[in-house]
């Protein structure tokens, strides 16, 4: 059994440990993305900071929207292994119940699980943002699952952890990286 009150924890630990570093590293940081694939093998997070942003494009731009919201073309990755190996272990212990062997088709009982995994991210982004606003409050937060969320579901979890201006920025730009 999967122990998805764990991996909510475990994540927002991750997302916090990361953050810490990367804000050490980094004092221009203005996004930051938990990514989960969309085979629920693999999690970690994604950011970006204005500096790489900026060698990207010119905030004049036609495609600076763009680079500033789509996770695929920002600076900072990590992948967070132990979880991730959890995960994978998870999936290959039931292989036979998730997708069809030889369709390869996901099956119902995986779209529960993957429904369970995307709860507990948002969860878990939502409480980052509680974190968040002692010390970054502007930073900016998504969930992407590559190919997978489309812009209504993005655009919803967008605006429960994110508010003001940059909710309307996103929404303008959402069908450009979607």
């Amino acid at each position: 059994m999967f122990n998805y009150e764990k991996f909510e924890n475990d994540v927002l630990g991750q997302m916090e440990a990361v953050l810490d570093k990367w804000a050490e590293e980094k004092d221009d940081l203005y996004i930051f993305s938990l990514d989960c694939a969309r085979g629920m093998e693999s999690i970690g997070v994604i950011a970006n900071t204005t500096h790489y942003l900026e060698e990207q494009a010119e905030p004049d731009s036609e495609d600076y929207g763009y680079y500033k919201y789509c996770e695929e073309e920002w600076e900072l990755y990590h992948a967070f292994e132990a979880i991730s190996t959890d995960m994978g272990k998870y999936l290959a212990e039931n292989g036979s119940i998730f997708s069809g062997p030889e369709t390869h088709v996901y099956s119902e009982a995986f779209d529960r699980h993957c429904e369970k995994i995307i709860g507990c991210c948002q969860n878990a982004l939502a409480r980052f943002r509680k974190v968040l606003n002692q010390n970054h409050s502007n930073l900016l937060l998504t969930f992407n699952i590559r190919g997978y969320l489309d812009g209504e579901e993005r655009m919803e979890i967008f605006k429960k952890v994110n508010s003001g201006n940059a909710i309307q920025e996103y929404s303008r730009h959402l069908e450009e990286f979607e």
